[in-house]
């Protein structure tokens, strides 16, 4: 029976395939139909449970493992590809784990050319320090193998979670995306740009903590497999721009075109563009709208929607300029997702407050000095005659009297924080401390702040009106 060799769009592993499978043994991704040597490996995503493929005439697994490299100890092989070598390892001085990456030989062998790839790109990934990127500790050489020292992370990549749950609730993406973002945005500022950004080079310790792997280290598409293809491309195909497959140099937009492929990805289990013919797969970056993620996920708000449509706008220019921008958006994304209970138990969490839930509001209750108390209210509402999308605080300070307008005027003119107002709560007008934030951007810090300053605020008044603790 005829074989073809497939290139998986998930760990980018190639596996030969007789016509029946559709999807990548290892990974279980759907897979790219190629020809021989479509791709060749310029580096792999650390990746722990993706599997390893078959070992080369030259293994460096059955050669280390169980012994000393250089200044460490070898453990265990965690991931293999085209370019590397990865073993998770001890250093025997510092006594710590690590990751090292041994250059391929064969690699080294094949061109010279890819050594000196190897160290440039890991001195400029060393250069970005980011709680959220894998850290590169150290390059080196022993005997004839070349290798890097990186961060280990215990937990698995990104992708493998995927596979595991088909997709992720829209929180949880985002929130693993958001984290990602920032460390894309960390090395867009230094000038480095990933050209490999996807859920296989995500890292995810903990099941919350993500950490970018490899960057600048991309796969290459070898030009002569491409209609009217001159020259080499770098990238995965199903997370490249359209503009890489027209060879225009790699920038920002083309990363933020990858992070919106793995957003529309994580939320719904498929590519946007999933193609399994090359050709044909870059016509539908190049010409196709991608499909409303809403089909397979019904429940997205209309602000996912329109951020993964803005960053897989075919025009670089219409897409988020860079990482910053793209996780400012991210962020306003993550932040309209969150519910109002878990925003407020986030803030207090470090004040050791009372809150309890009424309907739709969030009721903490804070002492104050000399035994006073004061209770704040926080709701998540739509209000005003636009319409917009508030987080509410307020506090009760004491029923309206006409005589107390003038002394409440006076009073609000000094209020360093919110303002006095009049409401009516549970049909009664009342004189409340309030403060209101956009939704989109309200964060728990700012409601911590709120909570503290608006009771403060409210029993000042409270106790200038009436002279009483009642609220």
């Amino acid at each position: 029976m005829d074989t073809t060799t497939r290139q998986c769009q998930g760990c980018n592993q190639p596996f030969s395939d007789d016509g029946e499978q559709a999807f990548c043994p290892r990974c279980r991704q759907s897979a790219t139909a190629c020809g021989d040597d479509l791709t060749r490996d310029m580096a792999e995503t650390i990746s722990y449970d993706l599997g390893v493929p078959p070992a080369p005439p030259n293994d460096l697994a059955r050669q280390f493992t169980g012994r000393t490299f250089d200044a460490y100890t070898i453990d265990s092989l965690v991931g293999r590809g085209g370019m590397a070598w990865v073993f998770r390892a001890r250093h025997n001085w510092l006594e710590r784990p690590c990751a090292i990456k041994i250059l391929s030989p064969e690699l080294q062998q094949r061109s010279p050319d890819f050594l000196a790839q190897f160290i440039a790109e890991a001195r400029a990934a060393a250069s970005v320090v980011h709680p959220h990127i894998v850290t590169v500790h150290n390059i080196g050489q022993t005997d004839d193998h070349h290798y890097i020292e990186l961060e280990y992370v215990a937990g698995r990549s990104l992708q493998s979670i995927l596979v595991e749950r088909q997709c992720l609730p829209p929180l949880q993406a985002t929130e693993l995306l958001l984290q990602s973002c920032a460390a894309l945005a960390a090395a867009h500022r230094s000038g480095l740009i990933h050209r490999d950004f996807k859920p296989s080079n995500i890292l995810v310790a903990d099941g919350q903590h993500a950490k970018l792997a490899d960057f600048g280290l991309a796969k290459r598409i070898v030009a002569e497999t491409l209609d009217e293809a001159a020259g080499d491309l770098a990238g995965t195909p199903p997370y490249m721009a359209p503009e890489l497959f027209a060879h225009r140099r790699a920038d920002p937009r083309s990363d933020v075109y990858a992070v919106g492929v793995s957003f529309y990805y994580l939320l719904t289990g498929t590519l946007p563009f999933g193609e399994r013919n090359l050709p044909r797969l870059i016509r539908q970056h190049a010409e196709l709208a991608p499909p409303d993620p809403r089909q397979c996920c019904p429940e997205l708000p209309d602000e996912v929607v329109e951020l993964i449509e803005r960053c897989l706008a075919k025009r670089p220019e219409d897409r988020p300029e860079d990482g910053d921008q793209l996780y400012l958006s991210l962020r306003e994304v993550y932040l309209g997702l969150r519910d109002i209970r878990s925003l407020v138990a986030e803030a207090i969490a470090t004040l050791n407050l009372t809150v309890h839930t009424d309907g739709d509001r969030q009721i903490v209750d804070v002492p104050l000095p000399g035994g006073r108390r004061q209770r704040v209210f926080i709701e998540d509402r739509t209000a005003g005659p636009w319409a917009e999308h508030l987080v509410k605080i307020y506090s009760l300070c004491c029923p309206v009297r006409e005589d107390y307008f003038r002394r409440a005027l006076e009073l609000n003119a000094d209020i360093a924080f919110g303002s006095l107002a009049i409401e009516e709560i549970d049909g009664q007008p009342f004189f409340v401390m309030v403060n209101r934030y956009p939704r989109s951007t309200c964060d728990a810090e700012e409601i911590r702040q709120s909570v503290l300053d608006i009771s403060k605020w409210a029993d000042k008044v409270e106790d200038a009106l009436t002279g009483e603790d009642r609220h």
